[in-house]
Formats: C-alpha cells, structure tokens, sequence
C-alpha cells in the first residue's frame, strides 16, 4: 500500500472516519498537515509541495478538497504521471472528490495507483466493523461479536478506542473478548438503545417493544425522555416523507435533517406502510400523553397503553 489515497464522496462523518484512520499510524507533526482546497488550487499545488524535502521533519500529510477529476488540465495530469511513479515516501497525499464519473480517462491513474475509498459503496458501520477488526487482530485478540461490541459502544470512534483499550486490559491472559466480557466491562449506549425502541415502535414489535418498555422503568429512564424520542423521531419520519414526496433526493433530505442518506433510505423502507397523516396522527397523540403526563392528569402507563393499543392496530 503506497501513500496516495482517493476518497469519494460527501458523507463528512464517514469522511471524517476514513481520514482519522488513514492517519491514525502516521507519526507526523500537525503543522505538517496542509489542507488545500482544489476548487481554488491545483493539483500541480500540491505535487509541487509533496516535492519539497525537509531534512528536519520529513513527514507530511497533504489534503486536497473538491478535486473534480474531470477537470485537471493535462500538465497537471502529466504531473501526477511522473509522480506517482517516484512518489515521496515521507509525505502522504488524500485528495477528496464529492463524485467521480469513473469512464473518464483521467480517472485512470488514480484507480491504478491510488488507494481508493468510495463512501458510497460502504457504510458507516461497515467502516467501523473492519476497524474493529483490523485493530483487535493486530493487539493479538480475537472478538467474538464484533457488531454487538459495536451496539453498546456507538459509533463515536474514541469512545470505541477506549472500550477497546479496556477490554484489552480486562482479557490480557486469554486474549479472547466474549459477549460476557463485553456486558460486564461496556455500559449500553443509550443512543443506541432508544434508536431500537423506536424502531421497535415503527416495526410494530409489540413483543420487543413492551419488554424495552419495562426495562426502562427498572432503569429509571423517565417518561417524558421516552415521549421526547419518539416525538424528535417521528418528526424526522414526517419530513423524510414529505420531501420524499415532492421528489427530494435522499441526499437532499439527509442534509436537511442532518442524518447520513444511510438513515433516510432505512427509515423509508421502514416507514412504507404508513401515510404522512398516519405519522401525523401519532406525533399529535403521543404530545397529548406528554401534555397529560406534565400537567398531571394522566398516570406513568398512559404512554404504556398507547403503545400497547396501537401496536395492536
């Protein structure tokens, strides 16, 4: 693997992940890290500074943004030709394309010679799973369950680096991490539980979404934290709906609920059977039990029942 990498796409979290990963190992000082932006630079920017030698910190990490492939005029192109074949092994290049039509014939170099990460054909979990991976084989452990590891930590990538660090510490004899170890060393994330119990609500899973019910209560999760998730969820289905309606992109949707387009497919496959006035209705209802609830009229199983009822539907 060489030091030239293309990443495509827009998803900034994903984007972000597959940067820090890349750097992750790289010892390099961080005021040798320089970001151009190649909207208004040009490619042949940053080969001339990849070119520069320095004989007292040599490492360097180069970022280009909004490269449009199409674009590169021939002597940058010509450029990178040369380069690439005698590319400065101390400096590591990451240039960032938004998209890339790959039947253009500049596209060429950068498939043969480059590290290629295409956003859209991976996933933000997928990412995360292989890192996982990747960094339990190289400590020498074996993982039993990698996506349940994942399930109670999140997807926070320094919070999954000190989960890992003590479970490293946990299982030093024996070096294999079991769902048992997992349980009694990683709290759950509530985040992550939440999004099932909405899930379990869209799904109509009224046996899942009964016993998360009850499980809240024995951990105290209040009420009006439940009733708060369900409404922000649901609004979020309301104005995936309705855009998706008037033919709004998934990316366009996305960014205007700040969700990866990832989060908007799956919540229309899981949303199909309903109308927008059906999610209308049930946002209208559940703020009802929020009302009740505060201003006392109603008891702690009113939101109980309607859960219940509903689901029965």
């Amino acid at each position: 693997m060489n030091n030239l990498y293309l990443i495509i796409g827009t998803d900034t979290e994903n984007l972000d992940f597959n940067i820090y990963n890349i750097l992750k190992n790289i010892k390099y000082n961080e005021e040798n890290k320089i970001t151009y932006d190649l909207s208004e630079s040009t490619l042949s920017d940053i080969l001339d500074e990849a070119s520069m030698m320095s004989l007292i910190d040599p490492v360097k990490v180069i970022i280009g943004t909004n490269l449009d492939i199409a674009k590169i005029d021939d002597d940058s192109m010509a450029y990178l030709s040369k380069y690439v074949d005698n590319y400065n092994k101390d400096v590591y290049i990451i240039l960032i394309a938004p998209k890339v039509d790959a039947r253009i014939k500049n596209y060429s170099i950068f498939k043969n010679k480059f590290n290629v990460i295409d956003l859209n054909k991976i996933t933000e979990k997928d990412n995360l799973i292989n890192y996982i991976d990747s960094d339990v084989k190289s400590r020498g452990y074996k993982l039993i369950d990698t996506e349940y590891f994942l399930s109670r930590v999140g997807n926070d990538i320094h919070n999954i680096n000190l989960e890992l660090e003590k479970l490293y510490i946990y299982k030093e004899n024996d070096k294999t991490i079991t769902r048992d170890d997992i349980d009694k060393l990683i709290a759950d994330n509530i985040d992550n539980v939440i999004y099932e119990f909405t899930n379990a609500f869209l799904e109509n899973d009224l046996d899942k979404l009964t016993k998360m019910y009850q499980n809240f209560k024995l951990q105290n999760i209040t009420n009006d934290y439940l009733i708060s998730s369900l409404i922000n969820t649901l609004h979020q289905v309301l104005i995936i709906k309705l855009m998706n309606s008037e033919g709004k992109s998934n990316l366009d949707i996305s960014k205007k609920i700040g969700k990866k387009e990832f989060y908007v497919k799956k919540m229309l496959e899981r949303t199909y059977p309903y109308s927008i006035d059906d999610i209308s209705g049930y946002i209208d209802a559940i703020t009802k039990i929020d009302l009740n609830f505060k201003s006392g009229k109603a008891n702690y199983d009113e939101l109980e029942l309607f859960l219940i009822e509903r689901n029965k539907c």
